[in-house]
C-alpha cells in the first residue's frame, strides 16, 4: 500500500503543472510594428476565444491568421509572424512581426453614371476622400467612401442610386492594389408637393406651411427634410411629428414630402425647489400650454418664491408668420423685492413684437406699463411709467445646452419714456451684457463676462429702483451681498446708481468627469459719476467647485471681497449653464 501511494503521489505531482497550465488562457504582446499597427492586432487578437495556455499548439494557426488579417485590413500582405513563448511565462505568447512592405493603391476609378456626374457634391467627395493613388490600401478607408457615396446619393436626391461595380484586386508581389467602384446615380429627384395626414386640420396645414423650407420643383434634399422637422418640434407644439418623403408617391421627378403631426393638448406644469445666496431658498413653478387653438397660439407662466425676490409672470404668445421666427406676445406680471435698503413692489403689462433676424438674432420691440410703489434708501414713492424700448439678444452654444464646450451671449436692451407718457421724469436707459465661453486642451475652459449699463435722467429720485442699477450677488460681482454695490445717501442707505460696469474673468479645470475647480476674478462699480466715483471699484476673487448635472453646472464658489478691509469672506452657491 505504502508503494501504491507514493506512486499516486508522484502522479499527481506530475499531472499538476499540465493542470496548472490548462488554467491560464493566453495572453499576447506584440513587438515589432507601429502602434497603429500594434493597435488593430491586438483588436483582432482581442476578438479570438480565450485559449488555454495548454491548448497553444492547437491554436498556433489560428492566432497566426487572426494576426494576418489584422495587417491586411490595412495594407500589409506580406508579413512574417512569429510566435513564442518562455517556460517561466508560458500563458504569455510573444507576436513578432516583420510588417514587410505595404501595398498601396496603383489604380483608382471611381465612376459616376447618371445626374450625379455632373453633381458638384460628388466631385468634393471624391477630392477629400483618403482614398487615393500612391496611399497605402486601408479597408476601413474603402469602405468608408462606399458608405460615403451611398449616403450622399440618399441625402441628394438619387433614390434610384446603387454601386454597379465595386471591386479590389490586390498584387501582393507587386505591392500593388487596383480599385474599381462604378456608381449609377440614376436620375436626381427634386420638392414635390407637401401632402398632409388627413388628420392634420386646415389651420393647423395653413400654420405648418409658414414653416417650410423648400419649393416644388427645388432639387431634393434630405437636410432640409430633416431641418424641418427639427423646426416642428422646436415649436412645442407636437408631441409627434412625421416628416419624410414619399417615393412610392413620385410623379415624374418630384418626390411628395408626407407631414404628420400630433399637437399637445394638455398643460405642463413643473415645481423646483432650489437655494442661491443672492435670494435664499426658492420655490418656483411652471405651467406652460403649448397648443392653445389651431393657430398656434401659446400660454406660459411662472412663478418664483424666495426671501429677496417674489414673482409671478405670464406670458401669450400670438404668432403672426413662422412661429419660430416671428410673433406677438402679451407679457404681465407682479414682482416684490424685500433686499438690503430695497422694497419693491412693482406690476409690469407689456405688448412685444419679436423676429428673428439674421445672424441668429432676437429682435423685441415693446411698450410697457409699469405701477411700481416703493421705497428706496428712505424715499418712498409711486411711479407709472409707459415704457417703449427696444432689445436684441444672441446665444450661440456648442456641445450640451447645459455644459456647454463654447459659446457666446449677448444681449442689450434700449428703453426710455416721458413726462409726455406719464413718467416722472424724461430718461433713457441702455444696458448690455456679454458672455464668452472657449474650451482649450479638452479639460481647460475660460469663461469671460462683461455689463454695462447707462440712465440719463436729471434726477434718479425721479425714476423707480427697477430702472437704476446696483451690482453684486452671484451674477455680477462675487464677494458682495446681492445689489450692494451702490451709491448711498447721507444716511449710509443705498440709493442705486445712473452707470453700471462689471467685467469677469474665471478659469475651470476638470480633474474628474463631472468635476471642475475654478477660479475667478470679478470687479465692477455702480456710480453716478465716474471721475469723482464715491463707491469705488469692487473686486471678489477665490476658487470655486463646479459639479456638472442634467439641469447644468452646480456651482460653490469661495469669494473674498478684496476691495474691502480685512478682505471678508462670502460663499455663492447657485446652478445653471454658463452660457
Amino acid at each position: 500500500m505504502p508503494a501504491i501511494r507514493r506512486c499516486l503521489v508522484l502522479f499527481v505531482l506530475m499531472l499538476f503543472p499540465v493542470v496548472a497550465l490548462a488554467a491560464k488562457s493566453l495572453t499576447y504582446n506584440v513587438t515589432g510594428i507601429s502602434d497603429s499597427l500594434r493597435e488593430n492586432v491586438t483588436l483582432y487578437l482581442d476578438s479570438l476565444p480565450a485559449i488555454d495556455a495548454g491548448q497553444f499548439d492547437l491554436y498556433r494557426l489560428e492566432i497566426t491568421l487572426a494576426v494576418e488579417k489584422s495587417l491586411r485590413a490595412l495594407g500589409y500582405y506580406q508579413p512574417v509572424i512569429t510566435l513564442q513563448r518562455t517556460r517561466k511565462r508560458p500563458a504569455q505568447v510573444t507576436v513578432s512581426v516583420a510588417p514587410g512592405e505595404p501595398v498601396r493603391i496603383r489604380e483608382l476609378q471611381i465612376n459616376l453614371d447618371g445626374d450625379a456626374r455632373n453633381d458638384p457634391a460628388f466631385q468634393q467627395l471624391r477630392q477629400k476622400s483618403p482614398v487615393k493613388v500612391g496611399k497605402v490600401l486601408n479597408d476601413g478607408d474603402y469602405e468608408t467612401l462606399k458608405t460615403r457615396l451611398n449616403d450622399l446619393a440618399s441625402t441628394r436626391g438619387y433614390f434610384d442610386a446603387r454601386l454597379v461595380v465595386h471591386q479590389v484586386k490586390v498584387y501582393p508581389e507587386q505591392r500593388a492594389a487596383d480599385i474599381v467602384l462604378t456608381m449609377d446615380s440614376g436620375r436626381r429627384f427634386a420638392f414635390g408637393p407637401v401632402v398632409y395626414d388627413a388628420l392634420v386640420t386646415q389651420p393647423t396645414q395653413k400654420l405648418l406651411a409658414t414653416m417650410i423650407n423648400f419649393t416644388q420643383g427645388e432639387p431634393y434634399s434630405s437636410q432640409k427634410v430633416s431641418q424641418l422637422s427639427v423646426d416642428f418640434s422646436a415649436t412645442g407644439y407636437f408631441r409627434s411629428i412625421d416628416v419624410r418623403p414619399r417615393k412610392d408617391l413620385a410623379q415624374g421627378d418630384e418626390v411628395p414630402i408626407f407631414i404628420r403631426v400630433i399637437p399637445k393638448t394638455h398643460w405642463a406644469i413643473d415645481v423646483g425647489i432650489g437655494y442661491s445666496t443672492d435670494e435664499g431658498p426658492r420655490l418656483t413653478t411652471s405651467a406652460v400650454n403649448h397648443w392653445l387653438g389651431e393657430k398656434g397660439h401659446s400660454f406660459k407662466s411662472d412663478m418664483k418664491l424666495s426671501d429677496a425676490v417674489n414673482e409671478l409672470t405670464g406670458r401669450y404668445r400670438i404668432p403672426y408668420g413662422n412661429p419660430l421666427l416671428e410673433y406677438y406676445s402679451l407679457d404681465g406680471g407682479y414682482q416684490d423685492i424685500s433686499n438690503l435698503d430695497t422694497d419693491s413692489h412693482l406690476i409690469s403689462a407689456s405688448v412685444n413684437r419679436w423676429k428673428k433676424r439674421p445672424g441668429n438674432w432676437n429682435q423685441n420691440f415693446f411698450l410697457r406699463m409699469d405701477y411700481e410703489n416703493f421705497t428706496q434708501g428712505g424715499q418712498s414713492d409711486s411711479t407709472t411709467l409707459l415704457v417703449p424700448g427696444v432689445a436684441f439678444d444672441r446665444r450661440t452654444v456648442t456641445g450640451s445646452p447645459t455644459n456647454p464646450k463654447s459659446g457666446s451671449f449677448y444681449s442689450v436692451n434700449l428703453e426710455g419714456s416721458a413726462k409726455a407718457l406719464l413718467a416722472n421724469a424724461n430718461f433713457l436707459r441702455l444696458w448690455g451684457r456679454a458672455k464668452w465661453l472657449s474650451s482649450f486642451y479638452g479639460r481647460h475652459r475660460f469663461i469671460s463676462r462683461l455689463e454695462q449699463g447707462g440712465l440719463w435722467v436729471d434726477d434718479i429720485a425721479n425714476v423707480p429702483p427697477s430702472v437704476r442699477f446696483f451690482a453684486g450677488g452671484d451674477q455680477t460681482v462675487r464677494g458682495y451681498d446681492f445689489d450692494s454695490i451702490s451709491p448711498r445717501n447721507s444716511s449710509g442707505q443705498l440709493v442705486g446708481g445712473r452707470y453700471l460696469s462689471v467685467a469677469s474673468i474665471e478659469y475651470t479645470y476638470e480633474f474628474y468627469p463631472n468635476w471642475q475647480i475654478a477660479f475667478f476674478v470679478d470687479s465692477g462699480t455702480v456710480t453716478d459719476d465716474y471721475h469723482s466715483n464715491t463707491v469705488g471699484w469692487k473686486t471678489g476673487v477665490g476658487p470655486g467647485l463646479r459639479w456638472i448635472t442634467p439641469l447644468g453646472p452646480l456651482k460653490l464658489d469661495f469669494a473674498f471681497a478684496v476691495s474691502e478691509p480685512d478682505s471678508p469672506f462670502r460663499i455663492h452657491f447657485s446652478i445653471g449653464p454658463d452660457i
